[in-house]
């Protein structure tokens, strides 16, 4: 786990969160990467959780699986949708919980992030006192927005803020230990309010992409 990048899932999404006009066809496509001997390993692609499952590792390819529907074809990272379900053995490396989103179950693993999380609290706290100190209202505005983006970075950084039944969108690499797949998460994102945008536009994606797939 130590080993993935640091990835934004914002930056991952620049045409994914967008819902798309319905008679607007196939506006996602994955990343494809292709290896000196002609094999195409696919980045970012949005899976149910079902299809991840019956993945299979690749043998000579780190952290490469094969998924089977809706065709044969090899990957690397994903996207997954789903609320939390249950909650797994924490420890100081990682929290653990279960995610699913109706065609099955999957453990995640979010890499506890302690030294990010303190220096963005402390920024936090020092924008809350800026706002809150004596003659400091020519500042309010900026610390309110430090506050704001502030705020949601720690959505995207602290796995301890999930709770069970909150919807979270998911970008990560599948993992299997002792023939069970499992899910370590490099970005995560909440999906609690009222619109669910993300899972939106997951939705219109995960159509676009399995439609596309199923016709080649």
């Amino acid at each position: 786990m130590t080993s993935l990048t640091s990835e934004d899932l914002e930056d991952q999404l620049d045409s994914f969160i967008i819902r798309k006009p319905r008679d607007q066809t196939k506006v996602y496509t994955a990343v494809r990467k292709e290896t000196n001997n002609g094999q195409k390993i696919f980045e970012h692609i949005p899976l149910l959780v079902g299809d991840i499952l019956q993945s299979t590792p690749v043998a000579g390819y780190k952290d490469v699986f094969t998924a089977f529907n809706p065709a044969t074809l090899n990957y690397r990272s994903c996207l997954v949708y789903g609320y939390v379900a249950g909650r797994g053995v924490h420890n100081k490396f990682f929290y653990k919980y279960l995610v699913d989103d109706g065609t099955g179950t999957i453990e995640i693993s979010i890499f506890s992030k302690p030294n990010e999380s303190d220096i963005i609290r402390g920024l936090y706290n020092e924008a809350k006192n800026l706002v809150y100190s004596a003659g400091s209202g020519q500042y309010e505005k900026v610390s309110g927005c430090m506050i704001r983006l502030l705020g949601k970075a720690m959505e995207h950084i602290d796995g301890s803020a999930i709770l069970l039944g909150s919807n979270v969108l998911l970008f990560g690499r599948p993992s299997c230990f002792r023939n069970k797949i499992t899910l370590e998460v490099i970005s995560f994102a909440m999906d609690n309010g009222r619109s669910r945008q993300l899972e939106i536009a997951f939705n219109d994606n995960l159509i676009d992409y399995y439609q596309s797939h199923k016709a080649a």
